[in-house]
Order: structure tokens, then C-alpha cells, then sequence
């Protein structure tokens, strides 16, 4: 299939959106192209990766039947604050899923993945009592800042399980071998979540409501940030509203190294406006960086 170009009517509807086949990685595309000055809101889709990556470098699995988007990303706000995009691109991308009909169905794991429930909740449910059926993983969040010629800009890569997702062991954005504590979540995709006889759209068309999605979600933050909203942190502008998204807060976590391993355990209480997990342990409350942690539901 030669290279298409989609065009969007939301957000970031001006700048291009290319469609590929197979890319080594889409964030490697938008980024020699926003280093070769593409505009913000620029984006690359393709249905396969041949050398993707998730957080840490670590190899991001990119099976078929998934759509793969990379969008560039100018805020216009100081780098300092580029801490954020992680998270406000991750709600962008729950603000998406709501559109297909998903509302109470999806929410996020910290700091950025997203995760989804089989069932619908039931009538009368609360967000607090359904945590724990958040347990199958749906979308990987990548975010990669850079400085080019024009400045600071960032690059954020997600991969979405469209159609049901066949590979070995259970799929995670990282390969992360847990030597004990809870397991890697299994994989589950659009059609399934969406139902038998439920139309799940074309990759370009759900390139481009993701595409927008996130990019409306940076411009409403970047604009927060630029009239004063984050002169507490980078994520102050968004953190109540952020909360409300992430099924796992109030509830037992694993504590987990960047090689897998148990470090500790807690409530996972909260999140600063640097972005940093709060989780209260037996030794203490203690605030987490995602380049340091990951979380897992107990």
C-alpha cells in the first residue's frame, strides 16, 4: 500500500497524518520528522512495528491487528514542564476510547498505559469497588522529549489493541521479566471490548480521533500552563481531573523495579504534581518516579 495522508477535523486537524504499512518504530518516524521541522500535531500510523520500544528502552511487543500512532507535539511551554505530557496524553487518549463508548470501561495505570475491564460495571458500582477489574492491558503510552532547531518538542507513541491480540505470554508495552509479584496484564483489544456485532473503525479513521484526541488534550494543558496553572508543578492544571482516570488510586500496589523485581508494597495514595506516585508502605509514605518504579494492582 503506498503511503496515505488523513487529515482530521479536530484538533491538530492541519497538520498530516501518514498511514504505513510497517515502520521500525513510529516514534522514530516523528522524530527525524519533527527534527526535519514537522508541524505540531504531525503524526505517523502503521499496523506493524518491526523494533518498537516502550519506557526504559525496553522492546515494545508490536503484534498484528494493532494500530500504531506517533504525533509530534510543540506545547510552547518551558521543557520543565514536558513531565506532564506522559499523563495528559494518556487522558487524551481515554477521552477517545469515551467517544467509541467505553465510558467506565478503560482508565489508566500509572503513569500512562491504558487498561481496560471485560465486564460493564454494574448499576449502583463505584469507581473504588471496580478497581480491581481493571485487569487486561488495551493501550501503551510512550513519550520522548527532544530539542531541535525549532526547540523543545516531544514525541508521543501509542500502540492500540484493535483486534484481538495473539502472542506468546501476556503483552505488555514492556518486557519486563517480574521475578515475583503480580504478572505482566493480558491483552485485550477494541472488537472484543466493544462487543460481537459492534463496528470497530478503520485504522486511519481511529489514527486520526486519536491523533486529535491527544492533541486537544496537549493544547487545553499547554494553555492552562501558559496562563499560570502550573506554577505549582507540570501536572497541577490536570492532577484532580488525572485522579479520576486511574482506577488503581486507594488500593494495594506492588512496587516494582525497572528489571521486575518486588521492592515493596502499599497503598497507592496519590500522585504530586511532578508526577510521582505516593505510596504509603510500611516504612512510610514514599514518592515514586516512573523512571524508577512501576506499578502493579494487589
Amino acid at each position: 500500500m503506498a503511503d496515505e495522508q488523513v487529515n482530521g477535523s479536530a484538533a491538530g486537524a492541519s497538520a498530516p497524518l501518514e498511514y504505513r504499512d510497517a515502520v521500525t518504530s513510529t516514534n522514530d518516524v516523528a522524530i527525524q520528522a519533527a527534527l526535519d521541522e514537522a508541524p505540531h500535531g504531525w503524526a505517523v500510523s502503521a499496523g506493524r512495528q518491526t523494533a518498537g520500544r516502550g519506557r526504559r528502552g525496553h522492546v515494545w511487543a508490536s503484534p498484528a491487528g494493532s494500530l500504531y500512532l506517533s504525533v509530534v507535539l510543540r506545547p510552547q511551554v518551558p521543557m520543565q514542564n514536558f513531565i506532564a505530557l506522559s499523563a495528559v496524553c494518556s487522558m487524551g487518549v481515554i477521552d477517545m476510547l469515551h467517544e467509541l463508548g467505553l465510558a467506565g470501561r478503560v482508565g489508566i495505570k500509572w503513569p500512562n498505559d491504558i487498561v481496560a475491564r471485560v465486564d460493564a460495571p454494574a448499576a449502583g458500582e463505584t469507581g473504588q469497588a471496580s478497581a480491581a477489574a481493571f485487569d487486561r492491558k488495551l493501550v501503551g503510552v510512550l513519550v520522548e522529549a527532544r530539542a531541535g532547531s525549532d526547540g523543545p518538542f516531544a514525541v508521543a507513541g501509542m500502540g492500540i489493541n484493535v483486534q484481538p491480540v495473539k502472542i506468546d505470554g501476556a503483552l505488555a508495552s514492556e518486557s519486563e521479566e517480574v521475578a515475583a509479584g503480580p504478572k505482566p496484564l493480558a491483552p485485550i483489544s477494541l472488537a472484543e471490548l466493544l462487543g460481537e456485532g459492534a463496528e470497530v473503525p478503520e485504522l486511519t479513521d481511529l489514527a486520526r480521533m486519536l491523533r486529535d484526541a491527544v492533541v486537544a488534550r496537549v493544547d487545553a494543558w499547554a494553555a492552562a500552563v501558559r496562563a499560570g496553572g502550573a506554577s505549582a508543578g507540570p501536572l497541577a492544571p490536570i492532577l484532580s481531573e488525572y485522579f479520576d482516570m486511574v482506577p488503581m488510586l486507594g488500593h494495594q500496589v506492588a512496587v516494582l523495579s525497572p528489571t521486575g523485581h518486588l521492592m515493596d508494597t502499599g497503598v497507592f495514595a496519590g500522585l504530586d504534581v511532578w508526577g510521582r506516585a505516593c505510596v504509603m508502605t510500611p516504612s512510610g509514605e514514599k514518592a515514586l518516579p516512573a523512571e524508577a518504579v512501576s506499578l502493579r494492582a494487589l
